[in-house]
């Protein structure tokens, strides 16, 4: 197996100085520019002979997306019906050439929060399918970049607000699996894609579920409640925001809140977010009570959305005190027959006694 992978980087070593001196392939893209690219990010500590496989795809001006001050994403203002053109440059870091797949794709949250895009196999609906790049493909030697037009056609019919999603460059690749065999690999990255189209704006957080439950412990006065709760944006621009969550017994009784914490950067339109909060020593009170606040910010200027908040309840019986009544309750009955039985006459004493 040693022998193997030493032949494959071989091979491929020798492909890359073959390459070096070649010029991006992207067909019918007269406007590509090519540059050299700044050093692979691990290069240098890289064994001799080992494949380095690192790209990065930016907006055109940036000279190195590594650092700050570039611009950090495709970002637009524009109209329904308007045309906003472009240029993204791709960076291939690698000490081989690679071809890339560049493409536009629709963003969303997941439900952790988590900013995801769709997956390469699924079509976009949205922004996604607004942009247009010279071609599907583009082969880049390594250590040069390679600078092209997008389009974004933004149509008529597009609703206010903000549309979210990325353009990115995928590469294909032979990788270890789980199992130790040999895998198409899959890798992407790329930079975010934010338009807003002129309209309305309606910024909008609601607490589209809650629930509580309280778990019974040993100690027959208190025990921990959990609190989940989804965050749902049900405006037309990305909120940012604080949450927090409280618990407490019946009538208030030892009240417990949480610290307020980030959401997260955005929110968005559209999008569900899912929250959880834990509180210890809740008083079993019969009736335990939950409550969810969020306090929105907007991600960039524009209106602000209203704090909201939403409640639950929970039953909060204090099991191990209602055993212990059963059980003395049931003692208590067994004592009594017990003492019934011992005081009524036996069958030859009642025999005994004058008719």
């Amino acid at each position: 197996m040693r022998d193997w992978r030493r032949t494959l980087m071989a091979v491929v070593a020798v492909a890359a100085v073959i390459t070096l001196t070649a010029s991006p392939t992207w067909a019918r893209s007269k406007r590509t520019t090519t540059t050299t690219s700044p050093p692979a990010p691990g290069a240098e500590n890289a064994p001799p002979g080992a494949v380095v496989n690192s790209w990065a795809l930016a907006p055109a001006g940036s000279t190195d997306p590594r650092q700050p001050g570039d611009r950090p994403n495709f970002s637009y203002s524009a109209a329904p019906g308007s045309v906003v053109t472009d240029q993204a440059t791709l960076f291939n870091y690698s000490n081989v050439e690679l071809t890339f797949h560049v493409y536009a794709t629709d963003a969303f949250n997941e439900l952790g929060g988590e900013f995801g895009l769709l997956p390469e196999s699924k079509k976009p609906t949205d922004v996604g399918t607004w942009v247009v790049l010279p071609q599907a493909n583009l082969t880049l030697p390594p250590q040069k970049q390679a600078t092209f037009p997008i389009t974004v056609k933004i149509p008529s019919t597009a609703r206010p607000g903000d549309h979210v999603g990325a353009i990115l460059a995928s590469n294909d690749a032979l990788g270890a699996g789980p199992s130790g065999k040999l895998v198409n690999i899959n890798r992407r990255t790329g930079s975010r894609l934010y338009v807003r189209v002129a309209g309305p704006l309606q910024p909008q957080l609601a607490i589209s579920k809650i629930s509580s439950s309280y778990h019974p412990r040993l100690n027959p006065l208190s025990g921990p409640v959990d609190v989940t709760y989804e965050v749902e944006n049900r405006g037309n621009v990305r909120l940012g925001g604080q949450v927090q969550a409280d618990a407490s017994g019946v009538f208030g009784l030892g009240s417990k809140k949480g610290p307020k914490v980030k959401l997260l950067d955005e929110v968005l339109p559209g999008q569900k977010v899912r929250v959880k909060a834990h509180f210890k020593g809740i008083p079993a009170t019969f009736i335990a009570s939950a409550h969810a606040h969020v306090y929105p910010t907007t991600v960039d200027e524009g209106r602000s959305a209203k704090a909201v908040s939403r409640g639950s309840l929970s039953i909060a019986f204090p099991l191990t005190l209602i055993a212990l009544v059963i059980v003395v309750v049931l003692l208590r009955r067994a004592r009594r027959s017990y003492e019934r039985h011992d005081n009524e006459p036996s069958t030859s004493e009642r025999s005994l006694q004058p008719q």
